[in-house]
């Protein structure tokens, strides 16, 4: 085989629900655009060696990593988790440079460095695709738009709506407000439930976050918040909690609103209850969302800057 320009290490790989999968996936996928990449994860158990656009390679068990001994250590590394294991197996490698998305404290050494995927003067940011299709039809389940949509911070079942949400449906007792939690939509309005959906695609969630009039992320995730960047792709306001993080960053450079308690969220969602300001805001969202999260070509070159750029043919 010949030797590639860049290994990615993933940890996470086959964990389809974690956003950090998702954002090694998009990484891995822009950097074999200009470089030949090889993907290392831990013992497959089972799986395969196949995924699609790559052949894996097998690390061994997580806590006990091991470099594939026909694989050149000449190449760059990117890691989604720099845990102690595998700080120590590539401190023992010696790859050229080490770029990591998360973990690292304390066990870094000279040339490795976190990615900054969000915020910061040079982020490298990743792709975030959204279906336009879903614009042009509400989800299926329901018979209204136009609705507030919660996305939930709890797991399980609940017989009762998100705190966060009870206040709206208090708060604004003609609106109605969307529960999306454990792949079910509820539907209140005035504290009463009306009815529930599955939510059973990316589509039918698409759906729910193109036709809602604002998106409540009650726990916007870790690395990009990428429920909020489809939010915003499809227009659609995004209310966050007030704490550091990725949904922090895109609430404040889009103009959409954090909130720290019920006074705060039920302010940030009338204000954007008025058609005008709601379109304005929505529109921001789109062109933030669109220009830093849009455009694959945009990673692609960034990973180029990253990982330098392959040697013309001779």
């Amino acid at each position: 085989m010949s030797n590639p320009a860049a290994v990615v290490v993933g940890r996470h790989w086959f964990d389809r629900h974690s956003e950090l999968a998702f954002v090694t996936r998009s990484i891995a996928g822009a950097a074999s655009r200009g470089h030949p990449v090889t993907v290392l994860v831990p013992q497959s158990a089972g799986r395969g060696p196949n995924d699609g656009a790559f052949d894996l390679q097998d690390i061994g068990m997580p806590g006990a990593p091991v470099w594939p001994s026909e694989l050149s250590a000449d190449a760059h590394v990117i890691v989604d988790d720099l845990t102690s294991e595998i700080a120590s197996l590539l401190s023992r490698t010696g790859p050229p440079s080490v770029h990591y998305l998360s973990g690292g404290g304390g066990q870094t050494l000279p040339g490795w460095h976190a990615l900054t995927l969000v915020g910061g003067d040079h982020p490298l940011g990743v792709h975030v695709p959204v279906n336009r299709l879903a614009e042009r039809h509400r989800h299926h389940g329901f018979g209204f738009t136009d609705y507030l949509l919660v996305l939930s911070d709890r797991a399980g079942t609940h017989a009762e709506p998100p705190p966060a949400a009870a206040w709206l449906s208090a708060g604004f007792n003609e609106a109605d407000v969307v529960v999306l939690e454990d792949a079910v939509a509820s539907a209140w309005r005035g504290r009463a439930l009306r009815g529930k959906v599955t939510v059973d695609t990316r589509m039918d969630f698409w759906r729910l976050l193109a036709h809602a009039s604002v998106c409540v992320d009650l726990a916007p995730g870790p690395q990009i918040a990428r429920e909020c960047i489809e939010a915003m792709r499809f227009g659609t306001p995004i209310i966050v909690p007030d704490l550091p993080g990725p949904g922090t960053v895109h609430a404040r450079a889009s103009g959409g609103a954090t909130f720290c308690d019920a006074s705060e969220l039920l302010d940030a969602a009338a204000s954007l209850q008025d058609p005008s300001h709601r379109t304005e805001v929505g529109a921001a969202a789109r062109r933030y969302a669109d220009a830093h999260f849009g455009d694959p070509a945009s990673l692609v070159r960034r990973l180029g800057d990253l990982l330098g750029r392959p040697s013309p043919d001779p």
